[in-house]
């Protein structure tokens, strides 16, 4: 089974993502993690656009291979927690509650 065969089958909704500008997909986006085809270029430090417009940039990029596992190969990127929307500015949340607020 291939990246795109596995992201068809066992994803509810597979998103693309956008990192340095260029378009990714399909990707599972789940949290800090996002998973990428395999042919997917992303270092350390690279933007990534998410499903909704906000920005994050890439703290590690691993390749998994499929070593058996029934797993096909794929990119696993691990984001920074923070983030940004569209235009920039970053989220965060406030000391008396979970309210996003735009800085």
């Amino acid at each position: 089974m291939n990246w795109l065969e596995f992201a068809l089958l066992h994803a509810a909704d597979p998103h693309t993502v956008h990192v340095d500008g260029t378009e990714v997909g399909p990707c599972l986006v789940k949290e800090q993690v996002i998973f990428c085809p395999p042919d997917t270029v992303a270092a350390p430090g690279a933007r990534v656009t998410l499903p909704g417009g906000r920005a994050a940039r890439v703290r590690n990029a691993v390749f998994m291979d499929s070593c058996g596992t029934g797993l096909p190969d794929h990119l696993q990127l691990d984001i920074e927690s923070g983030g940004r929307n569209a235009e920039g500015h970053r989220y965060c949340r406030g000391a008396a509650g979970p309210r996003n607020t735009i800085l």
